[in-house]
């Protein structure tokens, strides 16, 4: 369907380029084949963005700034869709991720907040200069600059991300100390499968006929 026809249901959610950059095996584990655990680390994510969505869309004067809680925002261009936890207009928006870690800079949740940003650039037709992750643990923000690395880097993941799920081919596994941490972890057994795929490759070039 062209992307001008498409409905948000067609459109995968922003928080798939956090898993894509995370793991993208673990990105189609669940995007494609549906697959989902939960484990304590998802459990204290959803808490944290049930409290900051309890009113979505609740528009209210906080300090000196009006901001919007749980604002669903989309990119037609991008083909993406997702709720921003908290925007600050100030009067550019200014977005806002819930993340339960402590305070710490991962790209994945850089690209999935500067996703938001080009959502809200689309559909407001301004710019966003900038926004921030609020880690839940620490309870600090920090500040992210949508600078023209990130906007590339987030460009790139959004076009892996649908190459990804129109393959319908979930990648093979590379083992990471962060896979115990993963709540797909006793579904995707990324040791005992990525030993497997080494062993049939081994098994394929030891039995391969000379000459062939």
């Amino acid at each position: 369907m062209p992307a001008a026809e498409a409905s948000d249901d067609d459109f995968p959610p922003l928080s798939a380029l956090n898993d894509l950059l995370f793991c993208p095996r673990r990105c189609a584990l669940h995007r494609s084949e549906g697959l989902w655990v939960e484990n304590r680390h998802t459990v204290e994510g959803s808490h944290a963005h049930r409290i900051v969505h309890a009113n979505p869309a609740r528009a209210s004067d906080e300090g000196a700034h009006r901001t919007v809680r749980g604002l669903w925002v989309r990119s037609r261009r991008l083909r993406l869709v997702g709720v921003a936890d908290i925007v600050e207009f100030r009067p550019e928006p200014y977005p806002i991720e819930y993340k339960r870690g402590k305070r710490r800079r991962w790209d994945n949740d850089d690209v999935q907040l500067c996703a938001q940003a080009l959502c809200l650039e689309e559909m407001l037709g301004v710019a966003v200069a900038a926004g921030a992750v609020f880690h839940v643990r620490s309870g600090r923000r920090r500040e992210v600059a949508f600078d023209a690395a990130l906007r590339h880097t987030t460009e790139d993941a959004v076009v892996r991300l649908h190459a990804l799920l129109a393959s319908g081919a979930t990648p093979p596994p590379v083992p990471h100390p962060k896979c115990k941490q993963c709540s797909l972890y006793a579904l995707c057994l990324p040791d005992l499968v990525a030993a497997r795929t080494a062993y049939d490759r081994a098994a394929r070039a030891l039995f391969t006929v000379s000459g062939e």
